[in-house]
């Protein structure tokens, strides 16, 4: 009996999990196979446990499930920390990658201000802080053209890298990106015989549950429109004191932007509403923001029986622009 026990205890040592654990010692303690320890060692002539061997049984079965809970419980932390170790060495590769990156780096927060001359490119990198959708566009007076490559392929739909989809004749490509993934951004003029300034500017899409945040810097709030809802109020409240792109987008509808101040005033000129300063249709207004004041912006269709979605959101201004439009 007791090499069976022994056996059974030593069957449990090999296993992995205390539950397994237990299993083997119920097994032992009714009976090995099927048949009752009692049965078996009446079977062989030999008396029958006595009450302190039975006690000592179930001391030894409590003391061996605990240890093989103790196993089972630094095996996990054994795996775990393996695991931290090795996100922790992943981590440290990527920023190495990231500060040793060959391009200089593209944010959502700032547009890049550049001239191009000829067959020049201009090439930036751009790691996403969320997984979500992104948007990145031109704005300049020649007509340029846009690839966007992860991982040496381009992302950009065939015929689309001179899509002219933003204002004008440039570029403006919506893409879902993978947050801490490496995206290359080429811009280069379509004809090599000319010059020209132009800025590229990214931006991020806020999840939906983000809505009814207040906006951040760089990151565009996408909301439907419709006779039901025919308004969108959002605020924003800048870090930094300076001029700030204030700007809307929608696929096929017209939108029109209110800026008021924290004094309650409206701070877009008489008819400059719908000015379509922005993409098609759209809105783009530049204004002077104050650290800390909160500043209400609101979007609406020009036709309120319209609906659809459209976006909003606010990127930092290098400078006064020049009217795009």
């Amino acid at each position: 009996m007791k090499t069976k026990l022994m056996t059974a205890a030593a069957l449990m040592i090999l296993f992995n999990t205390a539950g397994q654990a237990e299993d083997i010692l119920f097994n032992a303690e009714e009976g090995w196979s099927g048949v009752s320890i009692g049965n078996e060692l009446s079977g062989a002539g030999e008396p029958d446990l006595t009450e302190e061997e039975r006690r000592q049984f179930r001391e030894d079965k409590r003391r061996l499930v605990a240890a093989a809970k103790r196993l089972e419980e630094e095996s996990r932390r054994l795996a775990a920390e393996a695991a931290r170790k090795a996100a922790e060495e992943e981590k440290r590769a990527a920023a190495e990658a990231r500060a040793n990156d060959i391009y200089p780096e593209i944010y959502v927060t700032k547009g890049k201000l550049f001239t191009l001359y000829d067959d020049e490119h201009i090439t930036y990198s751009f790691y996403p802080e969320i997984s979500g959708w992104h948007i990145f566009q031109t704005y300049g007076f020649k007509d340029s053209v846009m690839e966007i490559y992860h991982n040496g392929q381009s992302i950009v739909n065939a015929g689309k890298s001179d899509g002219d989809d933003g204002i004008g004749n440039n570029e403006l490509q919506h893409k879902y990106l993978e947050a801490g993934e490496r995206y290359v951004v080429q811009v280069y003029l379509e004809y090599w015989t000319v010059h020209g300034s132009m800025l590229l500017n990214v931006r991020a899409e806020d999840p939906v549950e983000k809505l009814w945040d207040p906006l951040t810097l760089g990151y565009a709030k996408k909301v439907w429109l419709a006779p039901t809802r025919t308004h969108f109020t959002t605020k924003f409240t800048p870090k930094e004191s300076g001029w700030y792109n204030i700007e809307t987008f929608s696929d096929d509808e017209d939108t029109v932007m209110e800026i008021y101040h924290p004094d309650g005033y409206s701070m877009v000129a008489a008819g400059e509403s719908d000015g379509d300063r922005g993409v098609g249709n759209e809105e783009l207004q530049v204004k002077r923001f104050e650290a800390g004041k909160t500043y209400t912006i609101q979007v609406y269709m020009q036709d309120l029986d319209d609906e659809g979605f459209a976006w909003v959101h606010v990127w930092r201004s290098l400078r006064e622009p020049i009217n795009m439009s």
